[in-house]
Formats: C-alpha cells, sequence, structure tokens
C-alpha cells in the first residue's frame, strides 16, 4: 500500500472503526505524561493524542522506558473529555493498538493506547518519578564560542543568545539532543558565521535586498514611499534577530523588517558550504 493511500483510508474511517483498530481486552497502566500532543481530524470525529515519556504495566510491573501515546476521540475540540497536564503521573485503563504493517514513510506505530478511563491522578511510582526527576534537569551544552546553550525538550533545539556586532541576537540548533554528529555540524555552521560575522551580516543585508526590493515597493502604502526604497535603503533598514540552524548545517537566517512588510520576518535560507540561496518573508 502506498503512504498517500494508507493516510487516506485512515482518514475516512468512522469513530467504530478506529476504536476497533485497538485490542478488546483492557488493562491498566501507569504513564509519565510529558508534554505534547494534537488531533488528526477523521470521519465525524478527532483522533485526539497526548504523549508520554514512559510507562508501567501494572500487571507484569514491568517499567517501559520507550515514548508512547494515550489517544481517545473527540467530536468537540473545544470541550476534550481528558486533560492531561504536563510532567504528571497516570494510572490509567486503556486498550493497546493492534499490530498494524505501515507503508515506508509511515512511522511505526509503538506503545499507542486507546484511554478506557483515567483511574488516578499524581500516583506514586518510584520508577517513573526517578525518570521525570531525571527530564527535569536542564540539558546545557556549552561552548567556547557560542557560550551556553539550553536545550528545549519539547520542540528539540538547543537555544542560546550570541554577541553580533555589538549586539545581541537569538540562536537555534534544532537538532535533536542525542544526534551527535548533528550537533557538531549545527555548531560548526553557527561558529563559521560568528567568526566571520561582519560578512556574513553584509552578505544577508546585501542578499535580502536583491531579492526583496522589488517586492518591499510593491507593499508600500503610497508611490511616494515606494520610491525611497532602494536595495541600499532596504539593506540597511532590516537587522538580523535569530540564526536557526539544522542538523545538517543549513540555516536560516531571521531579519527585522523595520515594517517593510508591516512586521512580517524576512528569511534568508542557505548554508557556509553553498553561501546564500534564498530570501522571501515569512510569519
Amino acid at each position: 500500500m502506498e503512504l498517500i493511500e494508507y493516510i487516506r483510508l485512515r482518514n475516512k474511517m468512522t469513530q467504530s472503526e478506529w476504536e476497533n483498530s485497538f485490542e478488546k481486552e483492557e488493562r491498566e497502566i501507569i504513564i509519565l505524561r510529558h508534554e505534547g500532543g494534537g488531533g488528526s481530524l477523521r470521519n465525524g470525529f478527532w483522533d485526539w493524542e497526548a504523549y508520554f515519556l514512559a510507562y508501567v504495566d501494572c500487571k507484569t510491573g514491568e517499567l517501559h522506558k520507550e515514548e508512547g501515546r494515550i489517544a481517545f476521540p473527540v467530536t468537540d475540540t473545544e470541550n476534550l473529555p481528558y486533560q492531561f497536564e504536563d510532567e504528571t503521573i497516570y494510572r490509567l485503563k486503556v486498550r493497546e493498538k493492534l499490530p498494524e504493517e505501515v507503508p515506508n514513510g509511515a512511522l511505526p506505530i509503538k506503545n499507542l493506547f486507546l484511554v478506557v478511563e483515567v483511574l488516578e491522578k499524581n500516583v506514586a511510582c518510584p520508577e517513573l518519578e526517578e525518570i521525570l526527576t531525571e527530564y527535569r534537569k536542564p540539558i546545557i551544552l556549552q561552548d567556547d564560542v557560542l557560550g551556553e546553550l539550553t536545550y528545549d525538550k519539547q520542540i528539540k533545539c538547543f537555544e542560546g543568545n550570541i554577541a553580533w556586532l555589538g549586539g545581541r541576537i537569538h540562536i537555534s540548533l534544532y537538532v535533536d539532543k542525542d544526534n551527535k554528529s548533528g550537533i557538531t555540524k549545527a555548531k560548526k555552521a553557527i561558529k563559521t558565521m560568528v567568526l566571520e560575522q561582519e560578512k556574513w551580516d553584509a552578505d544577508l543585508h546585501s542578499f535580502a535586498a536583491q531579492k526583496l526590493t522589488k517586492l518591499a515597493c510593491e507593499w508600500a502604502e503610497s508611490d511616494e514611499e515606494a520610491a525611497l526604497i532602494t536595495e541600499e535603503s532596504f539593506a540597511k533598514r532590516i537587522s538580523l534577530s535569530l540564526i536557526w540552524v539544522t542538523s545538517g548545517g543549513s540555516f536560516t537566517a531571521y531579519l527585522d523588517d523595520d515594517d517593510l512588510f508591516f512586521g512580517h520576518s524576512i528569511a534568508v535560507n542557505g548554508s557556509p558550504k553553498k553561501g546564500l540561496l534564498s530570501a522571501d518573508i515569512e510569519g
């Protein structure tokens, strides 16, 4: 089955069909909820999910440290039947997802449970409490050039601020904390730019001006205002605020537009190896 066909079939499932894709047998588990989740619209209902960090099987007492999801049907997204708080331990009655073969391109389904009933909140569970304590510890990346970068667990990104031409800008390394090679590539890319910041700053301003001055003139509220927008004036008005780097070493530099585009950010994409590739407005 092709991926697109698989997705279409899932989206056509009625609530009854969807619930029948879980085992009939009910069991109890204790989960450590962390954060994240959301809904997917099916055929007349929403398949709503919340993520958990680990769980304990109440029957066997076995601790499962793999991340997973709990799901439940929703007909009104403004009034969810369950509200699962972050960093909280719950005991639940659930039905586990039946084994399912997925096509290439789809993530394998693991540790997915349909919520039957919430039995208890703030459950005492030493194994999960220990995991929660470890999870709450900040993850810090120290670097001689970039300084201290703090890992945001929810978006899987290292965040920090660095000196840039007499001011400060924000940097984000969009890479998982366990991806050591990705961290190395992302750090190398941003450090190249930081150590040659005068060149990169000038290039970013110049490139954005070349690509977007014409568009800025079209956005101007009058012909008189448009006449004042040249590549030179455009480049002077904008200012760098954020560099966002991927695990592959490519980046998006975000520049404040000084209301040339009514507050939209200017995004310039590229990499230290390939140079500047494109510029557009976002937000």
